[in-house]
């Protein structure tokens, strides 16, 4: 009896082991399945985004951008705004504030007031979101102002510095002018009259002098010895030697100035001035060492009436070495954003103009164009003034 109950038990253990067993297979098979579908359903939906319409899309992502605005997410916000832009379909009023709003809160003033212009536009004073607009608009007017303002002081701050500690350089403020023989009393190489724009540039108010030249080189070539007259007697070549030891000193990126912004300067920012100041022959006198001036001799830099734009000697006392190569015919092909005659020609004259302490009024126009060699140093009445770009 008791050997017929023990086989009844070992029998009842292994159906129940044989259960627990069909069980938990049956349940991993069915997660394998789910999983299988849910991996199918992930790539279906995927698939059908990219058969989104672009209408839905917009949707999608205003949606998106309402959630980062809510949370303080602005860049996220603008990511999701800008994708909108690009699909090419009409935006809702309501996406033009969003967008206004993100961009204002990452300080992109400029185009928050062209978003809720837009908003302003098209949803009018019944707008949902018409007075939050309007306080923004006033807000990215105001931040606009004062970064205007702010930038105007650096570069005011800027050129007060420079004028201090730079050699005397003034900030030009860059613009186009007609570059040439406006008045039409020079010569075949000052035509033809063509308009050319300069960007913004530093420029020595004075030339430079020979004891500036002296503390950067050591020695002084002037024929006409005095430490605030220009330094003169010194080749194109020499110059650029000069300026690598000062820009290796000062870790500046001093340069000569392009025959462009020479004339820019000279015309007092581009103006209708036929000599460096002045429209008159009979006062040309006031502003310039020369010929009928100068005793036949340099004299200390800013002792004349300067120019409007602050800058002394741009005519007289003694021509100013350019940067570019001489071309007698560059005016016919001459680029009209900063043009710079650089083609490398050994050899190749460069350009000199201003004038100096032995020329006659016709040498001192302003439109005066003259060449000299690279190398040559022997003439007394050569030097030149820095430039540097911003």
């Amino acid at each position: 009896m008791s050997c017929v109950k023990i086989n009844k038990s070992v029998g009842d253990a292994t159906i129940r082991n044989g259960y627990i067993t069909h069980v938990a297979l049956s349940t991993i098979i069915s997660l394998a399945l789910i999983m299988i579908v849910y991996l199918v359903g992930i790539s279906t939906v995927f698939a059908k985004d990219e058969e989104l319409s672009s209408e839905v899309q917009v949707d999608i992502l205003m949606k998106a951008a309402i959630m980062d605005i809510e949370a303080e997410r602005w860049i996220g916000a603008v990511e999701s705004l800008e994708k909108a832009t690009k699909l090419g379909v009409k935006l809702p009023g309501e996406f033009h504030f969003l967008y206004g709003k993100a961009l204002f809160k990452t300080g992109s003033y400029e185009h928050a007031l062209s978003s809720l212009t837009n908003y302003l536009t098209l949803s009018g004073r019944d707008g949902e979101f018409y007075e939050k607009a309007i306080t923004l608009v006033v807000g990215a007017e105001n931040k606009q102002k004062e970064k205007m303002r702010l930038r105007s002081e650096l570069k005011h701050q800027q050129a007060e510095s420079a004028s201090q500690t730079e050699y005397g350089m003034v900030l030009i403020q860059g613009g186009c002018f007609d570059m040439g023989d406006i008045f039409d009393t020079g010569a075949d190489d000052e035509k033809p009259v063509h308009t050319v724009c300069v960007s913004d540039f530093y420029l020595g108010n004075t030339e430079v002098t020979q004891k500036q030249w002296k503390d950067i080189v050591g020695d002084n070539p002037s024929k006409f010895k005095c430490d605030d007259c220009p330094v003169e007697r010194v080749s194109w070549h020499d110059v650029q030697g000069f300026i690598k030891k000062l820009n290796k000193k000062t870790g500046m990126h001093y340069r000569l100035p392009t025959e462009a912004e020479w004339e820019y300067a000279a015309r007092s920012g581009g103006g209708k001035e036929q000599w460096a100041g002045t429209n008159n022959n009979k006062m040309i006198g006031e502003y310039a060492w020369y010929g009928s001036t100068s005793g036949g001799r340099t004299h200390a830099v800013a002792g004349k009436t300067p120019n409007r734009i602050g800058l002394y000697d741009m005519m007289g006392n003694v021509w100013e070495w350019c940067s570019d190569i001489y071309d007698s015919e560059y005016y016919e092909h001459s680029p009209s954003k900063d043009p710079w005659a650089r083609r490398n020609i050994e050899g190749s004259n460069r350009v000199i103009r201003g004038g100096g302490w032995r020329s006659n009024a016709k040498s001192l126009r302003t439109t005066d164009r003259n060449k000299f060699a690279p190398i040559s140093k022997k003439f007394s009445d050569i030097g030149f003034r820095l430039a540097r770009t911003p």
